[in-house]
């Protein structure tokens, strides 16, 4: 089995490391600091001294980062400079949040890392001023963890921002909360199954990703000021599967966004997985053990997506995809469309975006497509690498959609 079956393609160059998924993280985390949090110098100096694919490093260098800036932002507080101390609080909330991506799951102190990382974000957001409140929408037998950004009580378009495989709900502020905020838009962060700390609660992946975005959308018309009629959804990595099946299904559901959009995961884990898909379950198992002796950090995450699937290994994972999943009937989608896709994106990504884009645009649909590139400094997955490009790109394309003014925009933080 080769290495290429078992990493998906995130982006078309490495920049600091040679692991290339460490690379993609910090690459990752250089795009949040274009936002919000912290700045490109405080990325580099947390992993300044780290070995190239050393997970431990990692985690330490950005725990101390985030350590520094809580005790930073105590210090501007003493002094009433609330805005400089809720910037060190999002800060925190960033470098915590880049240690957890190698923190893994069974780790005793893994939840309580978590809550580190939820008060700091909290704290920051609510220093700056943004009008955004915790909430959890049930769920069957538990709750969603999210956050609601609401401005008033004025009828606005709503954006339901749907994270993929690696996400918590603090990265949908920066994919679309803080930049929806600044453009006048209500916007909803949720974990779905499988996402954040969900798993602990007992609530996986699973293949009717739709009905919990339903209940999202349930809870909306319950629970906001005005009710909305504008919603849009805008979905990255897994989140372009998750929205294509409630696109396809949930007809409340007015504007679709997606980086990318997939219609058919299996082929997606058949194209990327190839040589897991045919192996026995103790071949690709012990593979991963070795290669993990090697690669501690891909360890770290193939263990984590096997938490998040309520699976026992990476094995069980594409198991369950290749017998579960669904695929979407996109012929169906009438629904207006903006689809991102980065040049770093993976062949199997790019086609199913150009087979959906073309699909849509012979039947009059309202599509576009915005494909980005390495030289504007956004070929990373979901665009993390040019955030700020990507947000200009989908706003201005929503107000369009939405017939919407941004009215103020708050450019002071």
């Amino acid at each position: 089995m080769q290495e290429q079956d078992v990493i998906l393609k995130r982006q078309k160059y490495n920049t600091r490391f040679k692991n290339g998924d460490m690379d993609f993280m910090f690459n990752w985390a250089l795009g949040v600091s274009q936002i919000v949090g912290m700045s490109p110098s405080q990325v580099f100096y947390a992993v300044h001294d780290i070995r190239d694919g050393d997970p431990d490093g990692w985690r330490d260098g950005f725990w101390r980062q985030g350590d520094y800036q809580v005790e930073r932002a105590r210090e501007f507080l003493k002094h009433g400079q609330q805005l400089a101390a809720g910037q060190l609080h999002l800060g925190a909330a960033y470098a915590y949040r880049s240690a957890l991506q190698y923190t893994h799951p069974s780790a005793s102190d893994f939840n309580t890392r978590v809550q580190t990382m939820e008060r700091a974000f909290q704290q920051g957001v609510h220093l700056i001023g943004i009008p955004m409140r915790p909430i959890e929408i049930p769920f069957e037998h538990a709750a969603l963890p999210g956050y609601y950004l609401e401005h008033d009580e004025q009828s606005r378009p709503v954006v339901m921002m749907v994270g993929g495989g690696d996400t918590f709900r603090e990265d949908l502020f920066y994919f679309a909360g803080y930049p929806g905020w600044k453009r006048g838009y209500n916007v909803v962060m949720v974990d779905l199954p499988g996402q954040g700390v969900t798993p602990d609660r007992g609530l996986h992946f699973r293949a009717d990703m739709e009905r919990p975005i339903s209940a999202v959308l349930d809870w909306l018309e319950a629970h906001s000021a005005a009710r909305p009629t504008q919603i849009a959804i805008y979905g990255v990595s897994g989140g372009g599967y998750t929205t294509a099946l409630a696109v396809s299904s949930d007809p409340r559901i007015s504007a679709w966004i997606a980086s990318t959009p997939i219609f058919d995961l299996v082929e997606v884990f058949r194209r990327e997985f190839g040589s897991a898909m045919k192996a026995p379950g103790w071949v690709i198992n012990t593979f991963m053990r070795l290669a993990g002796m090697l690669n501690k950090s891909a360890e770290i995450n193939l263990d984590k997506y096997a938490w998040q699937f309520g699976a026992t290994d990476f094995k069980s994972v594409v198991d369950g995809v290749v017998a579960l999943a669904k695929r979407v009937d996109y012929t169906g989608i009438a629904t207006p469309s903006l689809f991102l896709m980065s040049e770093g994106e993976g062949d199997e990504l790019k086609r199913q975006t150009l087979e959906i884009y073309h699909d849509l645009r012979r039947r009059g649909v309202d599509v576009t497509l915005c494909e980005f590139t390495a030289a504007e400094g956004a070929d990373g997955h979901c665009q993390v690498n040019n955030l700020r490009l990507a947000h200009l790109v989908i706003f201005d394309w929503l107000d369009r959609v939405f017939g919407h003014t941004p009215g103020d925009r708050r450019l002071w933080v």
